[in-house]
């Protein structure tokens, strides 16, 4: 069950927490990434349990420190924003994903090893993938998980 950010006025059984990547994490430091879709995620922050592997936190930092070496953001940005992801009320799983698993899922939906890191969470702890990452999506989609990501553009 794909289930759209927009459409959260109508009420819809979702279980206890959502599992986040790097994708609807790191445009609430980028203005110009910012959607409405992104921005209604930040707003549930504290309303709604999110986790996220430990990956996580190597992603974003890649993402920051990619940002500076790119002009994007300055050194004092990129501390700051490391600051306030350490604040955000995200729980790290801190069980590892067994090698059999990751490989499976992986191999079996065209993952890299890093995005199955983020489904299997999900799975093992039966939580809503929140996500813009089209092929995750496609793949929680196609086991059946309920997944939030944002609406799709619409075709001409």
């Amino acid at each position: 069950m794909v289930t759209r950010l927009a459409q959260r006025t109508s009420p819809i059984a979702v279980p206890a927490g959502w599992v986040i990547d790097a994708s609807v994490t790191m445009p609430w430091f980028f203005p110009d990434e910012a959607t409405p879709f992104t921005e209604g995620l930040l707003d549930a922050l504290g309303a709604q349990e999110m986790w996220a592997p430990t990956l996580w936190v190597f992603e974003c930092a890649n993402v920051l420190q990619s940002a500076q070496r790119r002009r994007r953001i300055e050194a004092r940005r990129r501390a700051e924003i490391a600051g306030e992801l350490s604040a955000l009320p995200v729980r790290l799983d801190q069980a590892a994903p067994d090698f059999v698993t990751l490989d499976r899922l992986a191999a079996s939906h065209g993952l890299s090893a890093y995005d199955a890191a983020y489904l299997e969470l999900a799975l093992r702890r039966a939580l809503v993938l929140v996500s813009l990452d089209v092929r995750l999506v496609e793949a929680a989609t196609s086991l059946g998980h309920s997944v939030l990501t944002a609406p799709a553009a619409p075709k001409n």
